[in-house]
């Protein structure tokens, strides 16, 4: 009986100990993360400059942003392009680049180092450097002049500017394509031996071999892009400023506008809620698409 209290006390003081390393932890989670996010959704029913107290307004915000505001479907319709199309790039070139890296016995940690090394580059000054090659007296163009290709504007043109934002997200493949190259050396090497040995050339052994043995590390990296990039605010917001005639107006620039420089952030948040509700059945989605069509244990 003494050594069953005993053992309660022990417990019961490891516990409280553990408790207390992880106090900071929690009052950070409370009032930094959770707090934050119940108040956001409040505010979403509310007009809100930032100064005076909240107003209800009850569904207002959202009948606006629904029915009254053709820019949110515009900035909403921007996002959506740019999730899809940086992402499926991102995932496709890198898993080719990763493929051929592994491939390669010699040089492998060079050139893995040599991918990877813009990940860790500052963002900021990437952007500037993006910038002057979209010039339309940039260095992109001026490549394309040599060929006889006239260069478009980029930037600058309604038609090219989202495509240019992507084009500059493949600056950073490396993360993902380190990614895959753990993925493909932890594939067991019986499997490609008893392959070679059946007749299966290469084109099979990927499609058959390679291709189901990543499917678990595709779909992470698909629905980490998608969150990632349904967030994308600085490469707008620096390079282009939500223009040309608002083509990179993102959901997250919109958003910054109406907190920060409108001071409505009622409204601001209602559409932050409406992105978040969005990325949950796109998540569900993106997980039946590859149960179907990959084979993911």
């Amino acid at each position: 009986m003494a050594e069953r209290q005993h053992r309660k006390l022990l417990k019961h003081k490891q516990n409280t100990i553990g408790y207390l390393f992880a106090f900071s932890w929690i009052v950070n989670l409370l009032v930094f993360v959770l707090f934050p996010i119940a108040f956001s959704a409040y505010l979403s029913f509310t007009r809100y400059d930032g100064v005076n107290p909240p107003k209800w307004l009850g569904l207002t915000n959202y009948k606006i942003m629904f029915t009254l505001d053709p820019s949110f479907w515009k900035a909403f319709g921007n996002t959506l392009y740019y999730m899809f199309g940086s992402v499926f790039l991102k995932v496709f070139i890198s898993l080719i680049l990763a493929v051929i890296l592994n491939n390669a016995r010699k040089g492998m940690g060079v050139f893995r180092t040599i991918f990877f090394l813009p990940v860790v580059l500052p963002v900021v000054p990437v952007m500037f450097l993006w910038m002057m090659l979209f010039n339309p007296n940039g260095l992109i163009n001026r490549f394309l002049a040599f060929f006889g290709i006239p260069g478009p504007l980029w930037l600058n043109s309604p038609a090219w500017s989202k495509p240019a934002l992507i084009m500059m997200s493949l600056w950073g493949v490396g993360g993902i394509i380190v990614i895959f190259l753990a993925a493909l050396q932890d594939i067991p090497r019986n499997l490609y031996e008893a392959a070679q040995l059946d007749g299966a050339n290469s084109v099979h052994i990927f499609f058959r071999i390679t291709l189901p043995m990543l499917s678990p590390v595709i779909l992470f990296c698909v629905v980490t892009g998608f969150i990632s990039a349904s967030q994308v605010f600085a490469e707008a917001y620096i390079m282009t400023g939500g223009g040309p005639l608002e083509s990179t107006t993102f959901v997250n620039l919109k958003i910054y506008l109406l907190a920060f420089k409108q001071g409505d952030m009622g409204y601001a948040s209602a559409m932050a809620w409406f992105m978040f509700l969005i990325m949950v059945p796109l998540t569900i989605v993106v997980f039946r698409v590859f149960r179907k069509w990959l084979t993911i244990d």
